[in-house]
């Protein structure tokens, strides 16, 4: 009788991995759908504060920029902070930026408001997405993503039809407050199922890449911004983009160079991954440009209320949940490639249609127009990100769901921002010929955000046309699939940089709990300053005992002599012995430099199952004999 083959587990096993992940749905959700809630509310805001539609934009621009300078500190915020503790504060943080923009009577409360919440925001995705790949068993992952990507989808599109109904039913300020609804859910859920899979290694900071990376987004962002209100040939916008430019040069350089990146950017050498990320960044920027003119074209341009305005949305909000839902089962059937270029071409065909409106355009012709962008862009959106997480090496999953979502949050930040600077000066090119003509000055404005719109499709459908089945199936084997084809491997790229680790004061008793929950043999040891001293693994605990008590030959024969006295309170002290006493000090290691042909030569000759990775006397990884073994396999295939 044949048996079925027994399916691989999650990393971390869970009783439900969606419990496991609901508060971080809730607080993606939330993030996502605060994004293009204001849209709707822009011009309400603007009569509040009594500010400039160019100067209220920044209640959008700024959340996303301050997401977008969070989003790349995540990985390493996993590795001093449990996910669940980092969970809670950002879903607490959020709420509390919420009641301040809530309450706020001024532009400049709302806006730190805001700031506080894209901290939330910021911590929230990155993990939400690396979470995935942690609870749920690989067989799951593709439909685990779909969900995912469902969330990050609709939250964007229903914003601006709920927010409608709560700025005409409650006023502007229930915006706000809907957002901390959402979130005390979120909190309570992560509380009682959310679970903590990463090791805390509390690596090293890399102050100067931190600044950099503040500089080098915020410049660009900020350039973008101000140019609605300055222009784009203005000194201060000038100077910011210069800045920014100059910063994100530096950063990638000194990132390439890092043995212990922030972000780890050889993830583009993959070239599935490079395809499929920008490909997902332009699509983003789709959304967002649209999402964010489409609302005020209802009201400004067709003379529609805010309420009505956000009920034409919903159409394409259930449009676009249901074309996520089929996006996952065409990509487990097709791929990545199909899909991608049909929704581009959609999104593209809407946003030549949608330029094409004005007030005198039927109503039903506008939300049919949407509906077809409101398919496009989800139908491309799942199955591509997919496909570039999963050309990628595992040991990068996590480098390149942070880097998917700081460049998407970047990216919108930047769409955002050019399309408030177009909408700006069409409407002012217009309004300078035709002094009284507002309706039809905004659906000029708005006509440039739509083309915008188009060029952004158009990108996408370019790098999107280039997705192949073919970049899957190289995951494991090319870590640098652009490279030449005798190309090797360095030490660098086949070396876990998240390590469990044994610091010197820890005890036996704690090495060997680490084993127990890990699954692994053996751990180096570092002192308090970081440097290695040691490597401790079962055998060197076993040998001590062994010279103590020759009955005692393995773990299983404590387990059968755990009755005699004697023999307990041997194992007991031993137990309490730190783990500098029982450690081997001269620990064979290799240095990330060295040639990957030097490397299996030590680890072979040394009878050796991993060595630790050097640089400059510090550890920066483990590499593992198996994974040079997995390397060599796919290059045989």
């Amino acid at each position: 009788m044949n048996q079925q083959p027994e399916m691989p587990k999650a990393h971390v096993q869970v009783k439900n991995p969606y419990l496991a992940l609901m508060g971080l749905y809730l607080g993606g959700f939330t993030g996502m759908y605060s994004e293009t809630s204001l849209n709707i509310a822009l011009p309400h805001l603007s009569a509040a504060f009594g500010v400039d539609i160019s100067i209220v934009q920044w209640l959008v621009v700024g959340y996303m920029l301050v997401i977008g300078l969070v989003l790349p500190f995540s990985s390493l915020l996993t590795k001093w902070f449990p996910a669940r503790k980092l969970t809670l504060f950002a879903l607490g943080a959020f709420a509390v930026g919420a009641l301040i923009s809530g309450f706020s009577s001024t532009f400049a409360g709302a806006l730190v408001g805001r700031c506080i919440q894209g901290i939330g925001t910021g911590i929230v995705l990155p993990i939400m997405f690396a979470m995935v790949m942690e609870v749920v068993p690989p067989h799951k992952i593709g439909a685990a993503m779909g969900t995912t990507a469902l969330v990050i989808m609709v939250a964007p599109v229903v914003g601006p039809t709920l927010s409608g109904i709560l700025i005409a039913a409650l006023g502007w300020r229930w915006v706000f407050f809907s957002f901390v609804f959402f979130l005390a859910i979120g909190m309570v859920f992560t509380a009682k199922f959310m679970v903590n899979p990463y090791e805390l290694t509390k690596p090293k900071v890399d102050v100067a890449s931190a600044v950099l990376s503040c500089l080098g987004f915020g410049g660009v962002v900020l350039g973008s911004g101000i140019a609605s209100d300055l222009g784009w040939l203005s000194a201060p916008v000038i100077v910011s983009l210069i800045v920014g430019i100059v910063s994100l040069a530096v950063y990638i350089r000194r990132q390439l160079a890092s043995d212990a990146p922030i972000l780890n950017l050889r993830a583009f050498a993959t070239r599935g991954f490079a395809n499929g990320s920008i490909a997902v960044m332009a699509n983003f920027g789709i959304t967002l440009s649209v999402m964010y003119v489409l609302p005020q074209f209802y009201q400004n341009a067709m003379g529609l209320p805010v309420d009505v305005a956000g009920l034409l949305l919903l159409p394409g909000g259930i449009a676009n949940m249901l074309a996520s839902v089929a996006a996952g089962r065409i990509f487990d059937r097709v791929g990545a490639r199909v899909p991608a270029i049909t929704g581009f071409v959609l999104s593209i065909a809407s946003g030549l249609l949608l330029a094409t409106c004005s007030p005198a355009t039927p109503v039903w012709l506008v939300v049919v127009f949407n509906i077809l962008c409101m398919i496009g862009v989800p139908l491309a959106m799942s199955p591509m990100q997919t496909h570039a997480l999963a050309s990628l090496p595992p040991r990068l999953n996590t480098d390149g769901s942070t880097i998917m979502n700081t460049g998407q949050q970047v990216l919108g930040a930047i769409a955002t921002a050019v399309s408030t600077s177009l909408l700006t000066s069409g409407s002012a090119a217009y309004l300078a010929q035709n002094p009284d003509a507002n309706a039809l000055a905004f659906t000029a404005g708005s006509r440039e955000v739509f083309v915008f719109a188009v060029v952004l499709g158009i990108v996408g459908f370019f790098f999107g046309s280039r997705l192949k089945a073919a970049d899957l199936g190289a995951a494991a084997a090319a870590p640098n699939e652009s490279a030449p084809a005798d190309a090797t491997a360095t030490v660098s790229d086949l070396m876990h940089r998240d390590v469990y680790a044994l610091h010197a004061a820890q005890t036996a008793s704690d090495a060997l709990q680490l084993f127990t929950e890990k699954g692994i043999s053996g751990a180096p040891v570092l002192n308090e300053t970081g440097d290695l001293v040691g490597f401790l693994s079962e055998g060197d605990i076993m040998r001590t005992l062994a010279t103590q008590e020759p009955r005692l030959t393995s773990i299983w024969s404590i387990v059968i002599e755990r009755n005699n006295e004697s023999i307990s309170s041997k194992v007991r002290a031993l137990l309490d012995l730190p783990v500098t006493t029982l450690a081997t000090k001269n620990v064979i290691t290799v240095d990330v430099r060295d040639r990957m042909a030097d490397v299996c030569q030590t680890l072979t000759d040394r009878n050796l199952k991993k060595a630790p990775v050097m640089s400059e006397g510090k550890m920066v990884g483990v590499i593992n004999r198996s994974d040079i073994t997995a390397y060599v396999a796919g290059l045989l295939k």
